[in-house]
């Protein structure tokens, strides 16, 4: 079983990589994280082939840049999804997770979306396409089960 795990600057990738230790040696595990993201990488413990695409979004205030952006993602998520060949893709909250997840769902891909720790009363904008694409979409919060009963509360998964 192939899982591709979804790192995020910061907070994301402390909590996909505490999931990928609490998940074991049962899987094969890959990874995609955002090019510009020096850390990550440094901080995995379980080996597996670094995937690397661009942000679909940027900070630049700037229409095209973004929409350009956004492209360059969509394409390049492609193509690791077809390399990388997946049988579950797992994020949780990184923005760089909702092109790959689209192709994902579209190939057959199982989707694994946990809404970031942080999030008590309202969804992060990730969590908010992802909730319409993920095949399973947990919460860590109960008053976010509340508003979106599709989401599955299981208490601090991370």
């Amino acid at each position: 079983m192939q899982a591709l795990i979804i790192l995020g600057e910061g907070g994301h990738t402390a909590q996909m990589l505490k999931l990928v230790d609490l998940m074991g040696p049962i899987y094969e595990y890959s990874y995609l994280m955002a090019k510009h993201d020096q850390i990550s990488e440094g901080k995995i413990k379980t080996a597996g082939p670094v995937y690397r695409a661009h942000a679909p979004r940027t900070k630049d205030p700037k229409f095209l840049t973004n929409i350009r952006f956004l492209l360059l993602s969509f394409i390049g998520e492609l193509l690791i999804l077809i390399k990388a060949r997946p049988n579950v893709i797992i994020s949780a909250g990184a923005g760089i997770a909702v092109p790959i997840s689209v192709w994902g769902r579209i190939a057959g891909v199982k989707i694994i979306y946990v809404e970031d720790a942080c999030r008590l009363r309202a969804l992060s904008l990730t969590g908010k396409m992802m909730y319409w694409i993920a095949h399973l979409f947990f919460v860590q919060w109960e008053p976010l089960k509340e508003k979106y009963p599709r989401a599955i509360y299981a208490g601090r998964l991370l």
